[in-house]
């Protein structure tokens, strides 16, 4: 048979019609599919067999259509089917109507998913390099959503890590978005194995939206049911299960991030998405210690537990930023609020610019950077990262509360809180923008100062820091309270050392009160803002010598706080000494400097 008599042969039985009609009706029953079995959660393997049965189905159907006809009688074989009977105007009504039908309900399930269900779906990387904007968006203005860690259906010690693991990943893959303000790790972490009631949590944390979830692994496959919730009225905006193999575990949290971007119906660009992209590790078991070390508290003891999972972690995959950006984290927190150790805080920053040159847009250890050179007297270094992480994302509350940091040593204590009030609004339950209430402090408002630690979970520092408030304003009463407080638990510690020399001062006991700031001193400290309070705490025990010693070592080491210094009652019986006046000139040299340069 000739190609032409043979093409005319399929045309006569009607084969090309009908492999059209059916892929047209298995799109549609594909289509349909995809957005009903996930409303039922149904488990993932569901679709993968009904797309393979549909892809068997097509080479059948053309058997079954060269094979058959259609006659008065009803189906035939094409062979003994006479043609004079046959009624291939009917049959080509028939076909016809079902491809028409089928095209029709393509047409409305596009409409459907472009303007209600996602109008911002892809398949892979965005091409283009502008703007992507959603059809119909949800987000007009910037939105507050937060990601509570996800619950273990099945608790299990092995895997339990998981759960604020990776919400903690997503938080990181969401911080790159301008239209999104999403609450920090820390923000969330009481929430870990918890029963959570999304409205509930969504009201404290001030969201707008919260992701929640449940995850199980089961032999090499973890599956996430993840559901994004609308907050004012308790609306699930969609609910969807996610499968992925466990050695590929690393791809969950894109996964989870690009669906809440879909959910939202957020605009974006391709330079945000290509910073969520940025970070994947080549090692699985090198993700599951990083995962693994960022679910322990921050506690010296979980510090000290996720830094031996991290350098395990970097060992098997040494050019991960993340896990670098996490170490040198740990690190700086153990130095700093634990037990100071000068080696390890110097570590930190090494760490941190090795996660920098394999990452030079990582947030997290760009804002770990900035507050380590507040706090050793690079505040220009400082105000330069904190811009560059601006201009990632100009809402992000970690860049927002280091430039307000910066701003604090340097003097410019109203341009301080106005930062760090704008961080504290996108993340009004991150432990770490406590210090605002120092800012309120050396501003003179108390009040405030106070109001800082309703929002956030209690700690040594919170618990500290309202001692030395009311200690501040002579309401030594309520200071001794907390101060015996801290030193019952832990009179070793840096905030135990401080409540025993407040307390010797309150009580007249000036031998106690110098040999704890002696203890002190021998801390080693580099914080040129622990060094400046250390100055005045020598001045209130009649030490002019230590109060100048460690007042020169705080300006020199970046704490020029000078409007502060004018008027700190702390510091009045020095006032007249030459030397604090050398210093107080030098403070002020500083602080206009770096007044001219960034205002």
């Amino acid at each position: 048979m000739s190609l032409k008599k043979y093409i005319s042969e399929l045309k006569r039985r009607h084969v090309f019609k009908a492999g059209i009609a059916y892929l047209v009706v298995a799109w549609v029953i594909a289509e349909v599919a995809s957005v009903v079995l996930p409303t039922f959660d149904a488990p993932a393997y569901i679709m993968k067999v009904l797309l393979i049965v549909l892809i068997i189905g097509f080479p059948v159907n053309l058997i079954f259509a060269w094979i058959y006809d259609l006659t008065p009688e009803g189906i035939k074989k094409t062979e003994d089917t006479d043609q004079k009977v046959l009624i291939s105007e009917q049959k080509n009504s028939r076909l016809n109507k079902v491809i028409i039908a089928s095209l029709a309900t393509i047409v409305v399930l596009l409409l459907i998913n472009q303007f209600w269900i996602s109008p911002t779906k892809k398949e892979g990387k965005v091409k283009s390099s502008k703007i992507v904007e959603s059809a119909n968006p949800r987000i007009k203005s910037i939105d507050r959503i937060a990601v509570l860690p996800f619950s273990n259906t099945r608790p299990d010690a092995e895997t339990d890590y998981l759960g604020f693991a990776i919400t903690d990943q997503i938080i990181g893959n969401l911080s790159y978005l301008n239209n999104i303000s999403v609450r920090s790790s820390g923000s969330v972490r009481k929430y870990e194995k918890k029963v959570i009631d999304p409205k509930a949590a969504g009201d404290s944390l001030e969201v707008d939206y919260i992701l929640v979830g449940n995850f199980l692994k089961e032999a090499n496959t973890i599956r996430l049911n993840v559901e994004l919730v609308k907050v004012s009225t308790n609306e699930m905006i969609w609910r969807e299960p996610i499968e992925v193999d466990f050695h590929s575990a690393f791809e969950l949290q894109d996964i989870v991030a690009q669906k809440v971007v879909e959910g939202l119906n957020i605009q974006f660009s391709q330079e945000e998405l290509n910073r969520i992209e940025k970070d994947i590790p080549s090692s699985p078991l090198a993700y599951e210690y990083y995962l693994r070390a960022l679910s322990f508290p921050l506690t010296l003891e979980g510090n000290q537990l996720a830094t031996e999972m991290l350098k395990k972690s970097i060992e098997l995959d040494s050019n991960y930023a993340p896990a670098y950006s996490q170490l040198a984290d740990r690190l700086h927190r153990v130095a700093i609020y634990e037990k100071f150790d000068p080696e390890k805080y110097r570590q930190a920053e090494n760490i941190y610019l090795k996660a920098i040159s394999l990452n030079n847009d990582l947030i997290s250890a760009n804002a770990g950077l900035a507050m380590y050179y507040v706090e050793t007297g690079r505040i220009d270094n400082a105000v330069e990262i904190s811009n560059h992480l601006l201009k990632i994302n100009p809402n992000n509350a970690d860049a927002l509360f280091s430039l307000g940091y910066s701003y604090r040593y340097a003097g410019m204590v109203q341009e301080s809180i106005i930062k760090m009030e704008e961080a504290i609004k996108n993340d009004p339950r991150n432990p770490r923008f406590r210090t605002l209430s120092l800012s309120y402090y050396t501003a003179g408002d108390h009040k405030k100062a106070f109001k800082v630690f309703e929002n956030l979970e209690g700690s040594h520092w919170n618990t500290g820091m309202k001692g030395f408030l009311y200690f501040s304003q002579g309401k030594n009463e309520q200071a001794l309270e907390i101060f015996n407080q801290i030193i019952n638990d832990q009179p070793d510690s840096f905030w135990g050392l401080i409540a025993i020399t407040y307390r010797a001062i309150i009580q007249g006991d000036t031998l106690t009160g110098l040999q704890t700031l002696q203890k002190r001193e021998k801390l080693n400290v580099i914080d040129a803002e622990s060094l400046y309070h250390l100055a005045g705490d020598h001045a209130l025990l009649g030490d002019k010598d230590g109060c100048l010693r460690s007042l020169k070592k705080a300006v020199e080491g970046g704490y020029f706080n000078y409007p502060f210094m004018l008027s700190d009652p702390f510091l009045d019986s020095v006032r007249d000494d030459p030397e604090f006046q050398r210093i107080l000139d030098e403070a002020k040299m500083k602080h206009e400097a770096f007044k001219k340069k960034f205002f």
